[in-house]
């Protein structure tokens, strides 16, 4: 796509008008600024007052949020946040609040010298005054009420993008504050959306599509779009319902860390880009805001304990989840995690199941080196115009998600799926718009395809995600027994299947019983049990010191394994109180019974 040369001349123009005319918009809203202790306010002598509705003095540039506990939430003069508790709030407290409206203070709660008049401010004036204000908003949660940098949904619905030192709302810009049931405070800027609206023929995400379908992505026709979607997902952050992340996954030199750097200059300072790879680094940086994160090099290590961390903060972070994080004097403090994450690596840590439902894997191969050639550069405003071009497709949305979600529903995806694919195409929908989509080469009047494109049996994530129980089934089924080194049969599914597939001439039940016994488990032959005559059930006890060691490290430990169990199937696990209790060993049992030959087919079948 060529940039017309008015095009171009605008794009050089305009960041400079939006600097001089933000510039101009400060100088004539900012109030007089007080100048030392001699400060007047027309007919009102210091300390004369009448107090406001909060029982403060008039236009006072420090106001309260509410309170929680003994701490009080303040806005102050600069805008910002500001939480104090009684034995903080003291001169060096109220200087920092008023900064350099300070002369205010001078003026409002005076303290008088008999030989030079007013000398300063009393604090514990200040400290009353404000105390009581934040009684009378009433309690506030800093957690639950602040929204730092990024994006968010109004209490209407409408976008709200917070840049720092402004507000966009419905495609226009205001001051930074309470906004609605939410306070918004000042910031360092950021770039912010472009200034006009960006039709197709200026859209910069038809170039941008066009350099990432250079790479040698696994799913061409699929993969391109869902990283193009990503890109949306995290500048819409906190307005979303659903916030996925993705998974960078691919060999050395197949230009994993050049796309993270072509989102570096998309997003510029909306991203966090983090080498701090520890969830208490990565809050520290995001704090209260939505901005997306970026994480390269995410590798598998010997103690995956610190990787797994950064992989459930981006697990919280898809429904918005609280998690607690050490604060000061051993107390915990309330983190709200609402960022999407981007992880590439060579070879990822492992992923459970849960984390997989929640995020889209894609794998890049190596490049021809006969085909690479450099990459395009981008319009340096690229991320400021796709920016704008959410904002103004915001109200189409919630349509476009909810027709993806039902297309990717008949491709048998769960409510997980339908909801994290769904967020991606729908993104990368309102980035391209319906005659960009065209152009990429997609149906905009017809998502039906994507039902077989992206069917959820075909994706290397929903093979990894097993189902808990099943997972739970395997990992016993696969679990080698030391008692049974001298034998030929290792594994609790070898002996079961040696069992089996013997006709009972290699291994009777007898047999079969002693050595399940050996690791607390039992067995319930056909034609020998009260369930179904037809079948073979392996009962599993609900606790027992070998399982509990078979089970050590796992999710499944200390006796979650009868919870997890429970959760299969009906016509394969039986746990009902008049077939549950087995003889195992010579000691009665309650036990989950999994019923093996429905089992096997269901393997057979379901893979």
């Amino acid at each position: 796509m060529v940039t017309s040369g008015i095009q171009q001349i605008r794009d050089t123009v305009m960041p400079a008008l939006r600097e001089v005319t933000r510039e101009q918009e400060k100088r004539k809203e900012a109030a007089p600024i007080p100048q030392g202790p001699d400060y007047v306010r027309g007919d009102d002598y210091p300390g004369e007052w009448k107090p406001d509705a909060l029982g403060l003095p008039p236009d006072c540039p420090v106001q309260p949020l509410g309170m929680d506990g003994d701490t009080i939430f303040l806005i102050d003069a600069m805008g910002q946040l500001a939480a104090v508790s009684p034995s903080s709030f003291g001169q060096a407290f109220i200087q920092r609040l008023f900064g350099r409206h300070i002369g205010y203070a001078y003026w409002a709660w005076p303290a008088y010298s008999k030989e030079n008049g007013i000398t300063g401010f009393k604090a514990e004036k200040v400290r009353e005054s404000f105390y009581t204000a934040a009684s009378i908003k009433g309690l506030w949660n800093a957690v639950e009420k602040v929204r730092g940098l990024g994006a968010w949904r109004g209490d209407d619905g409408e976008l709200i993008v917070h840049c720092g030192d402004c507000l966009w709302i419905d495609g226009k810009r205001i001051d930074t504050g309470e906004e609605g049931r939410y306070f918004y405070p000042k910031r360092p800027a950021i770039h912010s959306p472009w200034e006009e609206a960006i039709g197709f023929e200026d859209n910069p995400a038809r170039n941008l599509f066009k350099i990432l379908k250079t790479w040698n992505w696994k799913r061409p026709d699929v993969d391109p779009l869902l990283f193009l979607g990503w890109l949306g997902t995290g500048m819409l952050g906190g307005a979303l319902e659903w916030r996925p992340s993705m998974f960078l996954i691919g060999d050395k030199a197949v230009g994993k860390s050049t796309l993270q750097g072509i989102v570096s200059q998309v997003l510029g300072d909306g991203l966090v880009s983090s080498t701090d790879t520890t969830p208490a680094g990565i809050y520290q940086r995001v704090g209260n805001g939505s901005l997306p994160v970026a994480i390269d090099e995410l590798e598998a290590e010997a103690d995956n304990r610190r990787v797994t961390g950064v992989v459930k903060l981006a697990r919280l972070a898809a429904s918005g989840g609280l998690m607690l994080r050490g604060g000061q004097d051993h107390t915990g403090v309330e983190f709200q995690a609402r960022s999407t994450f981007l992880f590439s690596a060579i070879n990822p840590p492992p992923l459970a199941p849960q984390d997989l439902s929640r995020m889209a894997v894609i794998s890049i191969d190596r490049l021809d080196p006969t085909k690479v050639t450099d990459p395009p550069k981008l319009d340096p405003h690229t991320g400021q115009k796709i920016m704008r071009r959410l904002i103004d497709q915001w109200h189409l949305y919630e349509g476009t998600w909810q027709a993806y979600r039902e297309t990717l529903r008949d491709g048998g995806h769960d409510s997980r799926g339908q909801d994290t694919y769904g967020t991606f195409l729908a993104c990368a929908h309102l980035i391209l718009g319906d005659e960009g989509m065209e152009e990429a080469g997609y149906r905009a009047d017809d998502l039906s395809g994507w039902a077989e494109t992206l069917d959820a049996r075909n994706l290397t994530e929903k093979e990894a995600a097993e189902e808990n129980w099943k997972e739970c089934l395997e990992y016993l089924l696969t679990s080698r027994v030391d008692a049974w080194r001298g034998g030929m049969q290792h594994t609790i599914g070898a002996l079961i299947e040696g069992y089996l597939d013997s006709g009972n001439s290699y291994l009777d039940v007898a047999k079969t019983r002693e050595m399940l016994a050996q690791v607390d488990l039992g067995l319930l032959p056909k034609g020998q049990n009260k369930i179904d005559k037809n079948c073979d059930f392996l009962a599993i006890p609900n606790k027992g010191p070998n399982l509990t060691s078979l089970f050590e490290g796992m999710p499944w430990s200390n006796r979650v394994w009868s919870y997890a169990l429970r959760q299969g199937p009906m016509d394969i696990v039986e746990y009902r109180k008049q077939f549950n209790k087995v003889k195992i060993g010579g000691v009665s049992r309650r036990v989950t019974l999994v019923n093996l030959t429905a089992f096997a087919e269901y393997a057979e079948r379901e893979g």
